[in-house]
C-alpha cells in the first residue's frame, strides 16, 4: 500500500485519537447508492489492467532495450490521467520510475486469479504467472543473509532504492510466498513451490529470538546482505503466520510449524496484549516513508488482517479481541459523517496517521473485514448490525471511484475518494485497481445478493481451481480442483439441473453440505453449495429442448462413448452411441482434470451411432502433447466417459 508524498503533511496528526475500546459508532445510512453493479466495476477495472496502456515509462526487463516487454505495473506504481508513467515524486529525487514489487505483485496475483475463478478468463492465470515469474527473477542475491527474497521497492527498474535504500521489508516476502503456493496448486509448476520453500527457509532462519517483545518477530527494514536493521517495528506478521501454516501443512516440517507458532505468539503477546507497551500498535506497513516519518504512526492494514486471522484461528476470547481491534481502528480512521474532503462519499476509512486520506484499497478492506466479522458472530449477542450496514455503505461509496471527473474512461480507479470531489490527485495507483478487483469479489462472495442474478459465477472455492470454464450454452460451469476434492459456492440464475463430479451425479441435499458429498441450493441467495471428494465438477442446466424431455419427467437418453483410435496427424476419433436423440456436450480433459478442448456444447445428435473427431489441439489452438486423455460426454442426465490416445 502506498501513500502519495506530494500531499503528505509530515509530522502533523490530523486525526483525533479516541480511547481504545470505544464502542463501534452508529452507522448512518448513506444516501450514496452504488454507481454501478460491482461485477461491472470489476470487469471494467480488469479491462484497464490488461490493456497495458501507458507511455514514457520503463517497459523492459532491467531497463535493457533488448529485454522483454512487461506490463506497466511492473515498473510504475501509478499512471496519471494523461497515461504517463514517468512521474518523479517528492521524496524520490531523481527517480524516474518507482514501484513496489513484493506487495503489488501479491495483490495483483490475487486479483488476476480471483478474476479467473469468477469469469473463467484464463488471461487471469497468464497475468498472474507472468507477474510471479518476473519477481522470482528479481530477488535478493542468493548468498545474502536475507537471500532469495523479493524486493519491497524498485527504482528506475533497479531493485531496491527509494526510502528502503539498501534494505528490504521482511513482512512482504510471505505475502508473495502465499501467492506462489496458489500458483503451484493451480499449475503444478515446481518453480513456484521451490520459490516458496526458499522464502520460508530464509525467514525461518532469520526470525528474532529474545524476550517477549522480540521473540518470533522480524524487523521491518533490513539490509539483505548482512541483516543490518534500518527500521525495527512492524505489526504485520499475519502473512508469515498464514504462510508458515501452509508450508508446515504441505511439508510436515516442525521448523515451519515452530516459526508459525512463535510469530502468532508474538502477535498475541504484543499488539493484542493490554499490558504490552505495543498494545494496539498497528504500525509498519508502507514502503514510501522513511523510518522517522512513520515510526509511532499507526496504520489500518495489519489491524484488519489481525481481525481476519483471529476469525480463522479462533483462540480463546477471539471474539472480544477482534471487536477491540476493530473499535481501535474505527476510532482512528473511520469517517462516518459529513467531511468536506469526501463530500457525500462516506463512510470511508483513512489509510494511516501520517497521510489521512481515504483510498479504495483501505476502505474496501475495511468493508470486507466488517462483513466477515458480522457473519462470524452470527447468533452471538456481540454481533453488531452496524458492521454490515457500514460495510455495505462503504462498498457503495467506493464504487464511484472511476470516472467522476469525466477522465480516464477506461475503467481505472482514481487514487483516493478525495478525487471524487476535487482534483486532488492525477494518478491511478495500480494497487488501488488490484485491490478493487480483489475486495469487490470477496464482498460479493460474502453478500451474494450483490452478484449478478442472471449470471453464473464461482463465488468461493476452498481448493485451487486447476481449470474453470463457463460455456455459453447449456452448462452453467465446469471446473476442476487440485486433488479432486473441495467445497465451492456458486451464484446461479436458478437451481441446477445436476451437479456431476468425475462423471457421477452428486445427490441434492436438504441442508448445506457438512462434509457430505452433494449439493444444496439456497434459493433465496441464488447460491449452490457443493462438497465433492472427486472431480472435475460440472454444474449443468437442463440442456434438452425437446418438449417434455425434462429428465425429471421420465425417459432418458442412453449414452455410450467409445475410443475409435488415432487417425494420424494428432487427430482422434470418438464414437458416440445414443438410443434416442438429445443435446450433446462432449469435452476433452487431461488426466489431471484440466479442460483441454470442448468438442460439442449443446449440439443436437439424433439417435444412433456417430463419430466425432478431435483435431488434437487445445482451446488456444496449440497442439496437445501426445498421451492419454479423458473424454466426457453428457446428454440430458446421462453421462459417460472414455480414455483416448493422442499421437502426433
Amino acid at each position: 500500500m502506498l501513500s502519495n508524498v506530494r500531499y503528505r503533511l509530515c509530522g502533523e496528526i490530523l486525526i483525533l485519537f479516541c480511547a481504545l475500546g470505544v464502542m463501534f459508532p452508529p452507522a448512518a445510512r448513506t444516501e450514496v447508492a452504488p454507481a454501478k453493479p460491482y461485477a461491472q466495476v470489476v470487469s471494467e477495472v480488469v479491462g484497464f489492467l490488461v490493456s497495458d496502456v501507458g507511455r514514457n515509462g520503463i517497459r523492459t526487463n532491467d531497463n535493457d532495450p533488448e529485454g522483454y516487454p512487461v506490463p506497466p505495473y511492473f515498473y510504475s506504481f501509478a499512471i496519471n490521467q494523461w497515461n504517463n508513467l514517468d512521474g518523479s515524486l517528492e521524496g524520490y529525487p531523481g527517480y524516474l520510475s518507482v514501484s513496489y514489487p513484493a506487495y503489488t505483485a501479491a495483490v495483483g496475483i490475487d486479483a488476476f486469479l480471483d478474476w479467473r475463478r469468477w469469469s473463467g478468463d484464463d488471461e487471469g492465470l497468464v497475468r498472474a504467472r507472468q507477474y510471479a515469474d518476473w519477481v522470482l527473477e528479481h530477488r535478493t542475491p542468493i548468498d545474502d543473509l536475507y537471500g532469495n527474497l523479493p524486493y519491497s521497492t524498485q527504482t528506475d527498474a533497479v531493485m531496491g532504492g527509494g526510502w528502503d535504500g539498501q534494505a528490504i521489508m521482511p513482512d512482504k516476502p510471505p505475502m508473495f510466498g502465499l501467492r506462489l503456493l496458489r500458483l503451484y496448486d493451480i499449475t503444478g509448476e515446481t518453480a513456484y513451490l521451490d520459490g516458496a520453500v526458499e522464502i520460508a527457509d530464509v525467514l525461518a532462519a532469520t526470525q528474532l529470538t529474545g524476550d517477549v517483545a522480540d521473540d518470533g518477530r522480524w524487523p521491518f527494514r533490513v539490509v539483505p546482505a548482512d541483516g543490518t536493521v534500518t527500521q525495527d517495528y512492524t505489526s504485520h506478521l499475519m502473512p508469515a503466520v498464514r504462510f508458515f501454516d501452509e508450508m508446515a501443512a504441505r511439508t510436515g516440517s516442525s521448523v515451519y510449524a515452530q516459526t508459525r507458532d512463535r510469530a502468532w505468539a508474538w502477535l498475541l503477546a504484543n499488539p493484542c496484549e493490554p499490558t504490552s507497551v505495543s498494545y494496539m500498535r498497528w504500525e509498519g506497513f508502507y514502503e514510501d516513508q522513511t523510518p522517522a516519518q512513520q515510526t509511532g504512526k499507526g496504520d489500518h492494514y495489519s489491524g484488519h488482517e489481525m481481525i481476519v486471522e483471529l476469525m480463522t484461528r479462533r483462540p480463546a476470547g477471539w471474539e472480544d479481541l477482534a471487536i477491540t481491534v476493530l473499535d481501535s481502528l474505527s476510532a482512528r480512521y473511520l469517517v462516518m459523517g459529513s467531511d468536506p474532503r469526501f463530500g457525500p462519499y462516506v463512510p470511508i476509512t483513512l489509510e494511516w496517521t501520517g497521510w489521512p486520506e481515504g483510498t479504495y484499497a483501505s476502505s474496501l478492506q475495511y468493508a470486507r473485514t466488517v462483513l466477515l466479522l458480522y457473519q462470524a458472530l452470527a447468533e452471538d449477542p456481540r454481533q453488531n448490525d452496524n458492521w454490515r450496514v457500514t460495510g455495505l455503505n462503504m462498498a457503495a461509496a467506493c464504487s464511484h471511484g472511476q470516472n467522476d471527473r469525466g477522465i480516464a474512461e477506461d475503467g481505472r480507479m482514481f487514487t483516493t475518494l478525495n478525487d471524487l470531489v476535487s482534483e486532488f490527485n492525477w494518478d491511478s495507483w495500480y494497487e488501488q485497481d488490484f485491490n478493487t478487483v480483489k475486495y469487490y469479489l470477496e464482498i460479493m462472495a460474502l453478500e451474494p445478493d450483490l452478484a449478478p442474478v442472471t449470471e453464473c459465477h464461482i463465488l468461493a472455492a476452498d481448493e485451487a481451481l486447476t481449470s474453470v470454464d463457463y460455456p455459453l450454452d447449456g452448462v452453467f460451469v465446469e471446473y476442476a480442483t487440485a486433488g479432486g476434492a473441495g467445497n465451492e459456492r456458486i451464484k446461479l440464475p436458478g437451481a441446477p439441473g445436476a451437479v456431476i463430479a468425475a462423471g457421477v451425479d452428486l445427490p441434492e441435499l436438504e441442508a448445506p453440505p457438512a462434509g457430505t458429498s452433494g449439493w444444496y441450493f439456497d434459493e433465496a441467495a441464488g447460491v449452490v453449495m457443493i462438497h465433492h471428494e472427486t472431480g472435475p465438477v460440472v454444474v449443468t442446466s437442463y440442456v434438452s429442448a425437446v418438449p417434455g424431455d425434462d429428465p425429471r419427467a421420465g425417459g432418458r437418453t442412453v449414452l455410450k462413448l467409445r475410443a475409435n483410435g488415432p487417425l494420424g496427424s494428432g487427430r482422434v476419433a470418438i464414437g458416440v452411441d445414443l438410443t434416442r436423440g438429445g443435446y450433446m456436450n462432449l469435452t476433452v480433459y487431461d488426466l489431471r482434470g484440466r479442460l483441454v478442448q470442448r468438442l460439442m456444447t449443446g449440439d443436437w445428435l439424433d439417435a444412433g451411432t456417430h463419430q466425432v473427431i478431435w483435431d488434437g489441439r487445445d482451446r488456444q489452438g496449440r497442439w496437445a502433447a501426445s498421451g492419454v486423455y479423458l473424454v466426457r460426454g453428457r446428454s440430458g442426465q446421462d453421462v459417460d466417459q472414455t480414455r483416448i490416445m493422442q499421437v502426433r
